[in-house]
């Protein structure tokens, strides 16, 4: 797949007359400016990686490399790791983030722990510490059943090879599926050249090299994997993340394709993208006077929420997360008069706006970060929260805070904005520059997911797109500063936007100008509710 839009200079070089590499441009959605490199295992080349080559470039420019003799990629003299690492050099970008499958991981461990400076973040999938057992690492495949396996590659490496799709698929909820899956494709190797993998692969050790890797690391597994016991998840050090998919096995990549996107993007944002609180708190009060008269989709969201409250019964107690100026809090106390209500919100300047304009003694305001909240245990009986909780670097504390102050049988209901808000935003600024000016945001899978973890029930999520339209792009760009959602984050450039910049980002959106003369903005709202 070689499209001939959007290509640095980067790719061009990179893909000069090179059967290793094939290059997936990143589209609309695109989050980051360095690319993926994904690195087959054994038995397979870069089709092993099916559809998620595409999937993942909706959000970055991707690369996947065949390994020497693998594919259309000529075999080398030397099948070392030390060749293989020289030979990764040559082919990948100046800095990526690498993905690898099994041997592919190990090799890219590898490389990590040589060329630290090349490598922005590290996934292995299905991959081991050493790939064969012995006395002083037993959570390997057994080294009788590997030098088994060898010997029937010598023998009709065709065989072999259909024995390989058998144990790869081995265990799997989906198992039947995958091994059809896996002898339609076309796993061009050389003989020779699988051979000296199958001996790189048995002489392959990562336990000292492991702790050499500095940079964010997230390693995946099987719960089934017969060749890479999920047992080895347990001899990483603290400083990686790690994922073990439920009923998979070596190949959960393929077989659950949804929930690995998943972990790879959010550990990619993660790693990338870190929110500064100080300064966003700081941004909205600020921004406190004038947030109301320009907060359109905040407010038709709101009443969205509202209206969905209909079936909570009589809340003694309510706490709206995020309050800012206090509007919700004022429409919840109207709603349920009998019930206690309390503001929070980490901006300070935004919680005494909304204490001076809601006079009202029965209200409290708190001030306080939903990670940290200051509330009683189960002290709640409603929570509501409206586009408050994007602002999170991790969902997941946050969700726990929220489970804990709500009773027995509370409900949680709030609106976010999903992953496709501000698409054509994102897209543009892409178009002028390399820094960050969007901010990240979740998906219905992610919090389907975080909700569950913090031990929510009856989790019900739906998606809005809703449109709005301006009168021109700096209308637009006035709209966001003057709600305070401007992008704060440790990945933006320190400098100022300039002029230049501002000037080249109005020409770019004007490829989304309408025939009425306006200028879209696309919100992606995802209404949740979920009880305790």
């Amino acid at each position: 797949m070689l499209a001939d839009h959007n290509i640095t200079p980067e790719c061009h070089n990179l893909l000069s007359d090179n059967k290793s590499l094939t290059f997936y441009p990143a589209g609309p959605m695109k989050l980051h400016s360095d690319p993926i490199v994904l690195v087959h295992g054994w038995g397979a080349n870069s089709e092993i990686w099916q559809s998620l080559p595409e999937k993942l470039s909706e959000y970055a420019d991707v690369y996947t490399i065949d390994l020497p003799g693998f594919g259309e990629s000529p075999a080398i003299e030397e099948y070392t790791e030390q060749s293989l690492n020289d030979w990764l050099y040559g082919q990948l970008p100046q800095t990526c983030c690498l993905i690898g499958l099994s041997l592919g991981g190990m090799l890219c461990r590898s490389f990590t722990a040589q060329y630290p400076n090349k490598v922005i973040g590290l996934i292995t999938i299905s991959t081991n510490l050493k790939f064969v057992a012995d006395s002083q690492y037993p959570d390997a495949m057994p080294s009788s059943d590997f030098e088994l396996f060898s010997a029937i590659w010598d023998q009709n490496p065709s065989a072999c090879l259909n024995r390989f799709s058998g144990l790869q698929a081995q265990g799997d909820s989906q198992q039947r599926q995958l091994i059809r899956q896996l002898r339609t494709m076309n796993s061009i190797i050389e003989s020779g050249a699988g051979r000296e993998m199958l001996n790189l692969l048995a002489r392959m050790d990562g336990t000292h090299q492991i702790t050499r890797i500095n940079c964010p690391s997230l390693a995946i597994f099987g719960e089934k994997d017969c060749l890479v016991p999920v047992n080895s998840a347990n001899k990483l050090p603290e400083s990686f993340e790690t994922v073990v998919v439920r009923d998979a096995a070596h190949l959960p990549h393929l077989s659950a394709q949804t929930s690995v996107l998943e972990h790879i993007f959010t550990f990619i944002s993660k790693s990338k993208y870190q929110l500064d609180k100080e300064r966003i708190a700081m941004s909205f009060g600020r921004a406190a006077p004038t947030y109301d008269s320009a907060a359109n989709i905040q407010k038709w969201s709101g009443n969205q929420l509202l209206d969905g409250l209909s079936k909570v019964g009589n809340p003694q107690s309510i706490a709206d997360l995020g309050c800012g100026t206090g509007t919700q809090v004022a429409l919840l106390k109207n709603k349920f008069p009998k019930a206690s209500l309390t503001g929070v919100d980490f901006s300070a300047q935004m919680l005494a706006y909304a204490k001076t304009n809601h006079v009202d003694s029965s209200i409290k305001w708190l001030c306080c970060d939903t990670e940290n909240l200051a509330l009683d245990d189960q002290s709640e009986d409603l929570i509501f929260s409206n586009f408050a909780l994007q602002w999170c670097n991790d969902i997941n504390p946050s969700l726990g805070e929220i489970y804990r102050v709500l009773n027995t049988g509370g409900q949680f209901y709030f609106a976010i904005p999903g992953p496709k808000t501000l698409w054509e935003l994102r897209q543009v600024w892409g178009q002028v520059d390399q820094s960050i000016h969007i901010n990240r945001f979740l998906s219905s899978y992610q919090w389907q997911t975080a909700l569950e973890t913090a031990g929510f029930t009856s989790i019900a999520l739906k998606n809005t797109i809703k449109i709005e339209h301006h009168g021109s792009v700096r209308d637009l760009l006035w709209n966001l500063k003057t709600v305070g959602a401007t992008n704060h984050n440790s990945g933006k450039s320190k400098h100022l936007t300039g002029k230049k910049q501002i000037k080249r980002l109005c020409e770019a959106y004007e490829k989304f100008k309408t025939s009425q003369g306006t200028f879209p903005v696309s919100w992606d709202i995802i209404f949740g509710r979920a009880v305790k």
